[in-house]
Formats: structure tokens, C-alpha cells, sequence
């Protein structure tokens, strides 16, 4: 039986978020302190990463502080029963917290404003303090419920997201060298696909940060560095990759390319070879192919009417060779 089997059902950032809040509440309402506030803090604090949740908690913590204070002060000037006491705990709190770059904590502290108004009276001091020790519990709850409490695990996810990326950016570039060998120069379809990839990419580098964030917190084995360090390369390879492909797919409205007989023949057998590759697991090199291609270009002025072909030529040679580099 997988022994990952809950993922299924529930993910690991949502089950950490509901233990940080029982124990946060349990903390609380043994120390008879209003959990609510604490409560707010830890579900908030719970981050992708131990790292994130640290790093957050430093600033919301303070900002919590600031929104505390405000509502406390504006509370004993104005009282609880009126408008402006809302607005302007809200207002200063809002102002304070980004004059003092903690943007993280901004909504937790101005909710925290809100929500003490109506229950300070005239127990000023006390309702400040219990805030701050509650905001402090919840903070501390939270961040060791994400450091210990399973802690990460992106590999799996990276790599499926990288195997994903590889089968539609080569199946892609098969497909829109064969547009352009027909004279189809603008393909809709072929944009929706790229900007999808390219989602897909910024996708698995945030992953990649994440999963590099949580082994710098915790004990790790050599292998892991070692496996994040792989996926790191495919990842970046294939973002290259992206990025000469779409400099064939995003082309002028006027485009017009003649292509010889035997360019196109070399064009389709280096397309072939890389749309293979997820089949075969390598990469099957065309250097008769190549060498024609490198001759066509030598013979074509890059700034008269030849000039987009040579473009076109060029990301071709050019991500031929980022593949003969990378199953070099």
C-alpha cells in the first residue's frame, strides 16, 4: 500500500495548517487567552517552506505589534463605538507596515486591529499584551509544525512537471518547423501551447527554490543535493531550449521563407530526431544535416530578404546543439 496514500486525499501544507491550528488553540485556551488571534497567525504563518515560514514570521510578528498598538491607541482616544476608530487603526496600521517593509504581515495585523476594538473596553494594557503573546504563539506553533512536521518533498513533482515540459517543447518544435516548411508562418494554437510551457517552466523553477530552501534547513543526504542538482540542469536546459524555440513560433506577419529542397530534408531529419527522444531516450545526431544547414546559412547576407531565414536556420542549429551538448 503507498504509504504516501493521504496525498491523495489531502495535501501536507493543508493537514500541517489544521494541526498548527489545534495546537495553537489547545496553547491558548490552556493559558485561558483568546485563541482567535493566535488562531489567524498560524494559519497565515504555514508557508510552502520552514524557510518561508521563518523568514514571513519575522516580519509578521512585528506587524501584528503595530496593529495591536494601533487599535489600542485609537480605542482609548476615540472609544470602541466609533467609525473613525476603525478607519484609523486600519489607515496608520496600513501606512506603518509599509513605510516599514512589512508587507507580509499587513493583513494580519489590520485584521488583528479589527477584530481587538470591540473587545478592549478599558483593559488596555492587558489586551496588548495577551495579543502580542498570542501572535507569538501562533508564530512559533506554526513555523515548528512546518519544520518538522513533513517537511517537503518536491523531487517527484519536479520531475514529472520536467518530463511534461520536455514531451510538448519537442513534440512542439516538430510540429512548427513543419508549419513553417509548408508556409504557415502564424499558428494560434502554437502560442497558446508556448505560453503554456513557459507557465509550466516558471512552475517547476519555483519548485526547484522551494525543494533547495527546505534541505537548508534539514538534515539531507549527499544524494538529494546531488538529485536537485540534475533536475536544476534539465530544467535550465529546457528553458533555453523554450526560449530559442519561441523565436521560431513568434515570427513577423510578413514572413515569407523559400526553403530549398535539401533544407527542408535536413530540417525534417533533425525535427524527427528530436521529437524521437522521449520514445528512444537519446538523441540521434543528423550531422549531414547540420553541415547543410551550416552551409545555407554562410551563403545567405543575414540583412537583405534572406534575412529570416537565416533566423529560422539559426535557433535550428542552435538548439541542435544545446541537445548534442546535453546527451553528449
Amino acid at each position: 500500500m503507498n504509504e504516501h496514500w493521504y496525498k491523495n486525499i489531502i495535501g501536507a501544507r493543508t493537514l500541517k495548517t489544521g494541526l498548527a491550528t489545534f495546537l495553537t488553540a489547545l496553547f491558548c485556551l490552556l493559558l485561558n487567552l483568546n485563541p482567535i488571534f493566535a488562531i489567524l497567525t498560524a494559519i497565515v504563518t504555514i508557508e510552502p517552506t520552514a524557510k518561508a515560514s521563518i523568514k514571513k514570521g519575522y516580519k509578521r510578528l512585528p506587524a501584528t505589534i503595530i496593529g495591536a498598538l494601533f487599535s489600542v491607541l485609537f480605542t482609548f482616544l476615540l472609544g470602541d463605538g466609533n467609525a473613525l476608530t476603525y478607519a484609523l487603526s486600519a489607515t496608520f496600521t496600513i501606512v506603518l507596515c509599509t513605510k516599514l517593509n512589512l508587507h507580509v504581515g499587513t493583513t494580519v495585523a489590520t485584521l488583528t486591529a479589527m477584530a481587538m476594538i470591540p473587545g478592549i473596553h478599558e483593559a488596555y494594557l492587558y489586551n496588548f499584551f495577551s495579543r502580542l503573546l498570542t501572535a507569538m504563539i501562533g508564530l512559533v506553533t506554526a513555523a515548528l509544525v512546518n519544520f518538522i512536521i513533513l517537511p517537503p518533498k518536491y523531487y517527484d513533482q519536479v520531475n514529472d512537471s520536467i518530463n511534461k515540459t520536455e514531451t510538448e517543447m519537442y513534440q512542439l518544435f516538430n510540429e512548427r518547423v513543419k508549419q513553417l516548411l509548408m508556409g504557415k508562418y502564424s499558428a494560434n494554437n502554437a502560442y497558446k501551447r508556448l505560453s503554456a510551457l513557459m507557465r509550466l517552466t516558471q512552475k517547476i523553477e519555483t519548485l526547484l527554490t522551494y525543494q533547495k530552501d527546505e534541505l537548508g534547513y534539514h538534515k539531507h543526504r549527499d544524494d538529494e543535493w546531488i538529485q536537485i542538482k540534475s533536475l536544476t540542469t534539465r530544467a535550465h536546459t529546457n528553458r533555453l531550449f523554450i526560449t530559442h524555440l519561441s523565436n521560431i513560433v513568434y515570427l513577423p506577419k510578413d514572413t515569407n521563407i523559400k526553403f530549398t529542397q535539401e533544407e527542408r530534408l535536413a530540417i525534417l531529419y533533425i525535427a524527427e530526431s528530436i521529437s524521437d527522444i522521449q520514445a528512444t531516450g537519446h538523441f540521434e545526431r543528423q550531422k549531414n544535416s547540420v553541415s547543410v544547414l551550416k552551409s545555407s546559412v554562410k551563403q545567405l547576407d543575414e540583412f537583405d530578404k534572406h534575412q529570416l531565414k537565416s533566423h529560422v536556420i539559426y535557433e535550428i542549429l542552435l538548439i541542435y546543439r544545446i541537445l548534442d551538448h546535453r546527451f553528449a
